[in-house]
């Protein structure tokens, strides 16, 4: 792993002791934060990622479908923007991968965006 991660990294991480409906236990999450926040602080934004292949539930709109490989990823997964998350870079275990994908980089950040009912800029 870099010294610190990087936007776009999917990293595995420790997300123990999770309560209630949040995301828990090890598992892969991409770092959203920007690359000057990752250099200078001991944290990371991350989203974490879940498994679709047996799962009951739908894909939420809010949600995005990351396929498999995208990442490095082994298999299809749900990015989950609304579990927008800052954890201390020690809960991260190693990098799996990188997100390159503009298309599901855009998707990723709107989501974010729509979750935090920010709207964008018009010029």
């Amino acid at each position: 792993m870099p010294p610190h991660p990087r936007r776009w990294d999917l990293v595995l991480v420790d997300l123990e002791v999770g309560v209630g409906s949040e995301q828990r236990g090890a598992r892969p999450a991409l770092v959203v934060s920007n690359d000057g926040f990752n250099r200078h602080f001991p944290l990371a934004t991350v989203l974490p990622l879940t498994k679709r292949a047996g799962k009951r539930r739908r894909v939420y709109a809010f949600e995005v479908v990351l396929p498999a490989g995208a990442a490095a990823n082994d298999v299809e997964s749900i990015v989950m923007p609304h579990q927008l998350r800052t954890i201390s870079r020690a809960r991260i275990l190693r990098r799996i991968g990188r997100l390159t994908d503009s298309e599901l980089r855009a998707d990723i950040e709107t989501r974010i965006l729509d979750h935090l009912a920010i709207e964008p800029e018009v010029e």
